[in-house]
């Protein structure tokens, strides 16, 4: 089972004039544990007003011993967390991280690679980017919208890498505030000569819709599309489908709360909908945030990343991928 480690922020470096890049001090016994693929992100939790509340970010550091690893946090407007980071953490604080998780990363490093970036976006694409180079990748383009110039994050990092790798690696930079919103033939247009290539796209929800709805008309074969996306919540029904209907007991924070789950819903999706602050991230089974114990009843764990066969044996299930069998629950959070 994944456990949170306690880890010291060594620089807070602006990005832009909405985003901080957060580097964490690594030390020997530590590094073991935050091993990882470029294209994955860490789970960190942050504490506003005597609350945990678990944020994924994407990972832009090399995967190299001895250095930081680091995370790009953007602004969200009215986001609580990312808000509180950007405003109040400082080098010197401490924070619970998850170790690295993730399915984001390169399916073929050698091969030519297609990336679309919007906004923040850009954190795994260009760990992404840095890594099909160094593997040996003789063709790398990437497109990175951003809203305008003064928003743009990793900017120094991208043109040295691009300096680094001369034509191997060419940035086609979009800012909407000069350009307007970039139109289907604009994304489209950067496939020619890729038709076989690895696409890889992350951002905004109405930026990565109009980048997969361009890439159906170029022939692209859709299995070599890949996105990023942590908002998403797989595999959970709507409250009026099929499916038993069961009253859960939640004992979180010293409290105990009677919650209905309906139909299809995640156990996480049936607290959420209740009020109710359960700790999560992810959502879909890779960072162990809504990790739970069941002390009544049987439950559908859905395929995650975090729990092995003895974790579930010992009662262990993550609320983000847990479906009601039994008409009565119980379920105990551990902190």
């Amino acid at each position: 089972m994944k456990v949170a480690h306690t880890l010291k922020v060594a620089q807070v470096s602006p990005q832009g004039t909405e985003a901080v890049l957060l580097s964490f001090e690594l030390d020997v016994e530590k590094e073991k544990h935050f091993l990882f693929r470029p294209g994955q992100y860490l789970t960190l939790a942050v504490n506003v007003e005597g609350n945990d509340h678990w944020r994924c970010y994407s990972i832009t550091s090399a995967p190299v011993r001895g250095k930081f690893i680091s995370v790009l946090v953007r602004r969200v407007a009215g986001g609580l967390v990312s808000n509180w980071v950007c405003d109040n953490v400082q080098p010197g604080d401490r924070m619970d991280v998850l170790p690295p998780a993730g399915s984001f990363t390169l399916a073929r490093p050698e091969e030519p690679v297609l990336l679309y970036a919007g906004g923040s976006g850009i954190a795994p694409t260009f760990a992404l980017a840095r890594h099909a180079l160094a593997e040996g990748t003789q063709k790398v383009v990437l497109f990175y919208a951003n809203r305008d110039r003064a928003t743009m994050m990793l900017q120094a990092e991208l043109e040295d890498l691009r300096r680094e790798s001369g034509e191997r690696f060419n940035i086609r930079f979009w800012f909407d505030d000069e350009e307007g919103l970039p139109s289907q033939d604009d994304l489209s247009g950067l496939v020619k000569g890729f038709e076989k290539a690895d696409v890889y796209l992350c951002g905004p929800e109405l930026f990565m819709k109009a980048v997969c709805d361009s890439l159906e008309q170029t022939g692209i074969n859709q299995e070599r599309i890949h996105s990023e996306d942590f908002g998403t919540e797989v595999d959970d029904g709507a409250s009026g489908e099929e499916g038993v209907e069961s009253s859960m007991l939640v004992k979180i924070k010293g409290e105990e709360h009677t919650v209905p789950v309906r139909g299809q819903q995640s156990l996480l999706s049936a607290m959420l909908n209740a009020g109710i602050p359960a700790p999560h991230a992810c959502r879909v089974g890779e960072c162990a945030s809504c990790i739970c114990s069941l002390e009544q009843g049987e439950v559908d764990r859905l395929e995650n990343s975090v729990l092995d066969e003895d974790d579930e044996d010992d009662g262990w299930l993550l609320a983000c991928r847990a479906r009601a069998i039994s008409k009565v629950l119980k379920v105990r959070f551990i902190n």
